[in-house]
């Protein structure tokens, strides 16, 4: 028997000959604890050597146990042990903590500045200017869609509805985002599916999406 196959039962084995080996001595209360504890192994190791479906615990019996029991409360250490502030999606611990402060009424200031590191990569700040700009003006902030063969351009702004389609909202949601469409002066995306009447409703900019296509789409 190689040194592999050894290690692998050896844990096994020895409860196992512990259990069989203390049967005799039965009458010192302190070996019954010990015995009754070596036994239960002894049965989890016989019965993961006879399962098949995982085999981690066929290769280690009894030991091989304990990949799945720190497997599912991996979830729990990375959270309370291991993970930063600023760690975790889709909210990180920082994020769900202001969440809960302002849920309880609770002021969720952090003194003498913040615990973020705001000069690595992909920090994005707005610094403030040392003198007075010019106020822009928001007419301006638009993109001609079309070059000069097109015979309807049309002057898009860049701040638009993205696609959400109407059967993954509700008609009033539509109504609502047409007519934020309408007021602001941009675009409205339909979304996968169709033109509903509650997308003509107010009369603001859509964007038709034809792709993926999946529904389908005509007339």
């Amino acid at each position: 028997m190689s040194l592999s196959l050894l290690s692998r039962y050896a844990f096994f084995a020895v409860c196992v000959i512990f259990t069989l080996a203390s049967l005799p001595f039965l009458e010192h209360d302190w070996l019954w604890p010990i015995t009754a504890v070596t036994g239960v192994l002894s049965l989890i190791g016989l019965f993961d050597l006879m399962q098949s479906p995982h085999a981690v615990r066929r290769n280690y019996p009894i030991l091989g146990n304990i990949r799945y029991l720190v497997e599912g409360i991996r979830p729990e250490i990375r959270q309370y042990l291991l993970e930063s502030d600023s760690d975790a999606l889709p909210f990180s611990r920082a994020q769900r903590s202001l969440v809960y402060s302002r849920a309880k009424n609770e002021t969720a200031d952090k003194p003498f500045g913040t615990l973020i590191d705001v000069y690595q990569s992909g920090f994005e700040f707005i610094g403030h200017s040392m003198r007075p700009a010019p106020l822009s003006d928001p007419s301006s902030f638009r993109v001609t869609v079309g070059g000069p063969q097109c015979t309807q351009p049309y002057s898009a702004s860049v701040f638009n509805i993205s696609a959400m389609s109407f059967g993954s909202l509700s008609a009033n949601a539509i109504r609502a985002l047409n007519q934020g469409a309408k007021l602001g002066n941009f675009a409205h995306d339909t979304g996968e599916g169709s033109i509903s009447p509650y997308h003509r409703e107010h009369g603001g900019d859509l964007t038709w999406e034809l792709g993926s296509g999946y529904f389908g789409w005509r007339t």
